[in-house]
């Protein structure tokens, strides 16, 4: 059995948070001061140009006040300095001291003190933006390191436990549509060889989703552990959940337990969409429906139904969630069961590996380029030809 790799900051079409984007906030910084610099550099110019030929004799040197308040914000003391410095050169050049015009001077000289003093408050509120970018800059890596070892710790979950060499082929492929994701898919081996197949999807996506996932596993094979019949194992599941579940948290799941000695699959559905029986002698395909409702989504007790699928050599089991049949084209169809199945059709005598990996490329090629609208997880197990009862 091999388990396909998630997908996580080297996804193209993936939207969580890599390298590039933990540096698209200094980049917006940098993009921000450049503009504010260039807006600050015009009005000068602007209100020099009015100065020299629409007022000749006036002055509109007070205008100059607008674009130092907004440089007092953006620029450094000597940058800051040097633009007012200008700004009072270029007043006393449109307008030329004269004999009698030493007192204009020098109280254009004071209100540049006192505006210095209103600088000061100003800088204090630059520097206060300045602490803010940092701040949000620091609090976005711890972020992004937490989200990635989240995602290290949700692939190991994924990887870790393996279904024993059986007669059985099988292979499990899981993209999130965020560096994390709220699919969860586990083999635990039970009794006599049989071995139990289950997918889950956790309402949401993202760090929500994700955090309920490793719960939803610890259960899962706590129960699976008591041998309990499968129709219970769901309901305690379910009356756990809607214990502990925030509000409007719930999960579909599909617990399925093949028996390759009996040739049968005994399952049961708890809102989760119906899995794909491929049977081999006819290639017709058979869905197997919900037998229940999702796990923690009501709160009275409706019970959960098991029903059987025999099953013979060449057939294929394929196990999904959402995330596939329901992904968008660009005109917002969705890809749908009937092309799963068609999928599945035309690889059915290839290892579990190679449909399952068919079915996410079918998939890709179907919605286009861009972000995955949710995760999508894929589950083969295909029975093969000359498969005998009694392999273990």
């Amino acid at each position: 059995m091999r388990v396909g790799p998630q997908r996580h900051g080297h996804d193209p079409y993936s939207d969580g948070p890599t390298a590039g984007g933990a540096r698209g906030l200094a980049d917006v910084e940098r993009s921000i001061r450049g503009v504010e610099s260039v807006l600050i550099a015009l009005s000068i110019v602007a209100i020099a140009a009015a100065d020299r030929f629409l007022v000749p004799d006036g002055s509109l040197g007070f205008l100059y006040l607008i674009p130092m308040s907004y440089s007092a914000l953006t620029h450094r003391w000597p940058v800051f300095l040097g633009l007012l410095a200008l700004c009072v050169g270029l007043r006393q050049w449109h307008n030329p001291v004269q004999q009698s015009s030493w007192g204009r001077l020098a109280l254009d000289w004071a209100l540049v003190a006192v505006f210095l003093g209103v600088v000061m408050s100003l800088r204090r509120l630059g520097a206060a933006r300045s602490l803010f970018f940092q701040t949000a800059r620091t609090q976005r890596d711890e972020l992004v390191r937490e989200v990635e070892m989240a995602a290290a710790v949700q692939q190991h979950l994924l990887e870790q436990h393996r279904p024993p060499v059986g007669p059985l082929d099988l292979a499990a492929r899981t993209y999130p549509a965020k560096v994390v994701g709220g699919d969860y898919y586990d083999f635990i081996p039970l009794d006599g060889g049989k071995l139990a197949v289950v997918v889950a999807d956790v309402a949401g996506k993202g760090l929500p989703a994700a955090l309920i996932m490793p719960a939803v596993k610890i259960a899962l094979r706590t129960l699976a552990a008591r041998r309990l019949p499968i129709a219970e194992i769901v309901r305690e599941l379910d009356a756990t959940f809607l214990d502990n579940l925030p509000p409007a948290s719930y999960f579909t799941l599909f617990y399925g337990v093949l028996d390759p000695g009996g040739r049968q699959m005994v399952y049961a559905n708890a809102g989760h969409p119906p899995a794909l029986h491929l049977r081999a002698r006819a290639g017709e395909a058979a869905w197997l429906e919900p037998g229940g409702p999702a796990v923690g989504l009501l709160t009275h007790d409706l019970g959960f139904r098991t029903a059987a699928a025999p099953f013979d050599a060449g057939d294929v089991f394929v196990f999904y969630t959402d995330g596939i049949t329901e992904a968008e084209d660009a005109a917002g169809s969705d890809f749908g069961s009937d092309r799963l199945a068609a999928v599945v059709r035309a690889r059915r005598d290839e290892s579990a590996e190679t449909i399952a990996a068919a079915v996410h490329d079918a998939v890709d090629a179907f919605r286009g380029p861009g972000p995955r609208g949710d995760d999508a997880t894929v589950i083969v197990a295909r029975v093969p030809h000359g498969t005998s009862t009694t392999d273990h």
